[in-house]
């Protein structure tokens, strides 16, 4: 029962390698962004350019993902090597948060971004947080996690896949934060 009863705490972040590519994410400090994508393709790559590179004022940036996809899965495909990625997942086990355990995901959110001011979060998953949860209540995680995001500076990524949610949904999602709309695809 450790996986309900801990504290998860992201462990300090150091920033990944800079992989020899420039910044092509302009993306304000304090601000948390709706990205409409299936599959969040756009998301990783802006958090990933985002981890990988430096700043116009030479300051590098650390991250902390949390995803439906596995860990290992993110870090090969990604190449991230010292980013905190959690899985969100039913199972037991070393950075699994449960789906339903909103309060562990808030608190490891808040830690982090108290932790390392102008970081930046990806929070992928809100389809499955919903399906395990109230709407109302991820909604209002998304909100808490939001306002210490605008204090510290700090950054957050949230793809969503616009089939899953009805427009009302939507626009409860986006209404305090920036919309990023996908690229249609061709």
């Amino acid at each position: 029962m450790a996986l309900f009863s801990r504290k998860a705490r992201a462990p300090r972040a150091d920033g990944e390698k800079g992989l020899g590519i420039t910044r092509k994410y302009d993306l304000a400090p304090g601000h948390s962004y709706v990205v409409e994508e299936s599959p969040p393709d756009i998301s990783f790559d802006a958090f990933v350019n985002i981890v990988s590179t430096v700043d116009s004022g030479g300051k590098k940036s650390v991250g902390l993902a949390v995803s439906r996809l596995h860990s290992d899965l993110i870090r090969q495909k990604y190449g991230l090597e010292t980013t905190p990625i959690y899985w969100l997942a039913t199972r037991a086990g070393q950075d699994v948060i449960s789906p339903t355990n909103l309060g562990i995901l808030t608190h490891t959110l808040m830690q982090f971004v108290e932790d390392n001011a102008g970081g930046i979060i990806l929070l992928d998953g809100i389809e499955y947080l919903v399906s395990n949860n109230d709407f109302n209540k991820v909604l209002r995680t998304i909100d808490q996690v939001n306002d210490h995001i605008s204090q510290s500076q700090a950054i957050m990524i949230i793809p969503v896949d616009p089939r899953a949610f009805d427009q009302k949904e939507l626009a409860l999602l986006e209404r305090n934060m920036e919309k990023i709309a996908s690229r249609p695809k061709k």
